[in-house]
């Protein structure tokens, strides 16, 4: 297995598994006609272990990536229906950034999206992804300090689901800690949950909460259980 080889597991096997607001910009001030997920790949992960030759691990993070995949689609599949959901892969981020949209979106099942509601004019919808949110007072429409998102001093503890606005920068985020993800095993969420063995790579469901309160202004780091019902 080359290195371009260990890298190309992913893709493949993305697309072949097959299995959507309030808007607190105040530059938008409009209900997001879109939602745009972003699915973690895995690139750097895979290509370094794939240089180390540790294959059997490149194989493990490759499902791993896979699993997360599944969740975070089967979560938005049976909780969110708010208006569209597309998805992208994280390494075409730069060209979501610039508005370049052709034959990179693509829905649940997989297969690219048409004639999707949005374009390169378009700044009504909001990207969400699974990770590592930036400090944001609760009385911010939008984090625009640009140094933080190359430095954060203070993040937040925990991780969940962020919300960006068109250019990328933080609305809103949701998240869980150590002891929620104890409870959430107890409860009709986990179905929607995955955690990796041996890597830090994991999903956690958040689309029903994201679902019930957008980007409600009356807090914008909302904090609840996934697992109480």
């Amino acid at each position: 297995m080359n290195c371009k080889t260990g890298i190309s597991i992913f893709f493949i096997a993305f697309f072949i598994c097959a299995n959507t607001c309030y808007a607190g910009d105040k530059n938008t001030g409009k209900y997001p006609t879109a939602v745009l997920v972003q699915l973690r790949s895995e690139h750097n992960r895979i290509l370094a272990l794939t240089e180390a030759r540790k294959y059997a691990m490149v194989n493990e993070v490759t499902q791993d990536a896979l699993e997360v995949v599944k969740h975070f689609k089967l979560d938005f599949h049976d909780n969110f229906n708010y208006c569209p959901v597309y998805y992208y892969i994280d390494t075409n981020a730069d060209l979501v950034k610039d508005k370049r949209f052709d034959d990179i979106l693509f829905n649940e099942d997989g297969s690219p999206v048409k004639n999707p509601v949005i374009n390169s004019n378009s700044t009504d919808y909001v990207v969400v992804y699974y990770g590592q949110a930036l400090s944001q007072a609760k009385n911010m429409l939008v984090e625009t300090d640009t140094s933080k998102y190359t430095y954060d001093p203070e993040p937040p503890a925990g991780k969940g689901l962020v919300v960006l606005n068109d250019k990328f920068q933080q609305l809103n985020y949701f998240y869980i800690l150590g002891f929620d993800k104890m409870s959430i095993k107890h409860s009709k969420s986990y179905k929607y949950a995955y955690k990796s063995k041996h890597f830090e790579i994991e999903y956690y469901p958040f689309a029903a909460l994201f679902n019930k309160t957008m980007l409600d202004k009356h807090g914008h780091r909302h904090y609840q259980s996934p697992g109480k019902e």
